[in-house]
């Protein structure tokens, strides 16, 4: 039977590996959660910031960009001009995240939704009570959020109906916003879209059934089917709603402001519609990439988290700033998932008995003396 750990036991623990360890530690960096950034750089947008390692999720705004961390704390860049990307302490427990035209939303862990940059139009101003949501999507003037029961708040914007939540409000599993209109999904699989509709952007095509992911651009629409095929609808005055054959295998879509992303299951990604800034000129190697994000006329992509023993911040290295990480991981698997949600506390199972506990200290000096791990 395996030991409990003690509160002191832990104090010994930390103790014995600064002191094992000492201070020479090798590094070792991979590609472990980077981002991908190209097309339109005016502003910096396609420039992410050092270190670009440890991040679990991606959001294309209109001039600026959001990167979520796997420790729960937000990285931000691009045009500032509004507080775009100044995040309000404390940049912790962020478990979700969207851009907007000018303005910034991210989710918390409790349920609460903290909104920074442009609020000309009241989009940063979260209606009471701020808890139990479970997804956020920022429109160009306006904001949306899930809760858990299924139901849409909207703010900001509201002189197209973007904000009236369609009869009855309830049901929903994701939503998306757009330029002055929004889409959500259905637990049966349909799309309710609502708002201004000039360019047909609402017009969900039929079927409108079998859908697993929407995402909302600046005037047109994708949706994701459950056989892998993309559908699109709205304005397509430069292919944004033609997706290029095969239209299968599909896993994720995003729609910018005239360009459309989509990515496929094998990592991959395909880029269609407005070329004018190069954000369809997906940088090679084109693989990899498990997220996606269209912003006005850049385009954003995450490399793959890989999970590694010993890296226990999930940062790409096993180094010195794993130890604190490790004796939380020691404490318990609730403790440090808490902590840092994006990461396996899989991880601090270095000896890889399906246990972590004290017989994984020695075998995680020995990673941190190497830079190698089992």
């Amino acid at each position: 039977m395996k030991r409990a750990l003690t509160s002191c036991m832990m104090s010994a623990a930390l103790l014995a590996v600064e002191v094992l360890v000492g201070q020479g530690i090798a590094r070792a960096q991979q590609d472990n959660g980077s981002i991908v950034g190209w097309g339109w750089n005016y502003n910096g947008q396609s420039n992410v910031p050092a270190p670009n390692t440890g991040f679990v999720a991606v959001a294309a705004g209109g001039f600026h960009n959001l990167g979520l961390k796997a420790d729960g704390s937000i990285v931000a860049w691009g045009a500032n001009e509004y507080g775009d990307c100044v995040v309000p302490a404390p940049n912790n427990g962020f478990v979700a995240m969207a851009a907007g035209n000018y303005h910034s939303l991210g989710l918390k862990a409790d349920g609460s939704i903290v909104a920074w940059g442009d609020n000309y139009c009241e989009q940063c101003v979260v209606p009471g009570p701020n808890t139990k949501f479970v997804a956020v999507a920022a429109g160009t003037w306006h904001s949306l959020g899930l809760k858990a029961d299924g139901s849409i708040v909207g703010w900001g914007q509201n002189n197209y109906g973007e904000c009236n939540m369609p009869s009855p409000n309830m049901g929903f599993v994701a939503i998306a916003a757009g330029n002055r209109y929004s889409l959500a999904l259905k637990g049966d699989g349909s799309i309710r879209a609502w708002g201004a509709n000039d360019h047909a952007e609402c017009n969900v095509p039929a079927p409108n059934t079998a859908f697993v992911a929407v995402s909302a651009g600046e005037l047109h629409s994708l949706g994701l089917k459950a056989d892998g095929s993309i559908v699109a609808w709205g304005q397509n005055n430069y292919g944004d709603c033609v997706v290029p054959a095969p239209n299968t295998g599909f896993a994720a879509v995003s729609a910018g402001y005239l360009h459309s992303l989509g990515l496929k299951a094998d990592g991959s990604i395909v880029a269609w519609g407005n070329n004018s800034s190069g954000q369809c000129n997906v940088p090679a190697p084109n693989t990899r990439f498990v997220a996606v994000g269209a912003g006005t006329y850049h385009s954003l992509a995450l490399v793959g988290l890989v999970s590694r023993r010993g890296d226990l911040n999930c940062d790409g290295y096993v180094n010195f700033d794993d130890i604190n990480p490790f004796v939380k991981a020691l404490i318990g698997q609730d403790a440090y998932e808490t902590r840092y949600p994006g990461c396996s506390w899989l991880n601090a199972d270095i000896n890889a008995d399906g246990y972590v506990d004290f017989d994984d200290i020695n075998p995680f000096v020995a990673c941190l003396v190497s830079a190698e791990c089992p």
